[in-house]
């Protein structure tokens, strides 16, 4: 009687387990995933990022020598953050030889909960593996590439 009473008891318990897992599986099959650029921040209150940014620093470091790239001819980075969570803006680097580039970019942008924006961009740049975070009235993100690292600061200028 008492392997009866222990294995009844057993499965309640994985009737409950089942019950659970089933009820966890189906919240998070109906959730809206949140929308570019509303990622929750978390219970503080989320930085206003929304605005026109243009680069004051492009420093790239190679071999230990470091350069500012942000006073060079034909060298912008110029992104306007949109509410909706779209991005547009023009990445142009004219006098690296490694990261020379002239895009212009459209994509999206969240801000994470570490208070971090990211961008998807539908032209790959490297922009998109830095994660920006928010500093005063600017963004500062940090790449690592195989032979090269390059630190952008972003500020706000509308």
């Amino acid at each position: 009687m008492l392997d009866h009473v222990v294995s009844g008891t057993r499965a309640r318990s994985l009737t409950r387990l089942s019950l659970c897992t089933g009820l966890i599986i189906l919240t998070a099959c109906v959730s809206e995933p949140p929308r570019p650029g509303s990622e929750p921040t978390g219970p503080e209150q989320a930085p206003d990022v929304v605005g026109s940014y243009s680069a004051t620093s492009i420093w790239v470091e190679r071999d230990g020598m470091f350069t500012n790239l942000a006073g060079e001819p034909d060298t912008r980075i110029d992104l306007q953050l949109n509410a909706d969570g779209s991005v547009h803006g023009q990445l142009k680097i004219g006098t690296d030889p490694q990261l020379r580039t002239k895009q212009e970019l459209v994509g999206t942008w969240r801000l994470r909960i570490s208070n971090r924006v990211m961008f998807d961009f539908t032209a790959p740049t490297f922009l998109e593996e830095m994660a920006f975070e928010v500093r005063g009235t600017g963004l500062a993100g940090d790449w690592q590439g195989e032979d090269v690292r390059v630190r952008v600061e972003l500020e706000r200028v509308g």
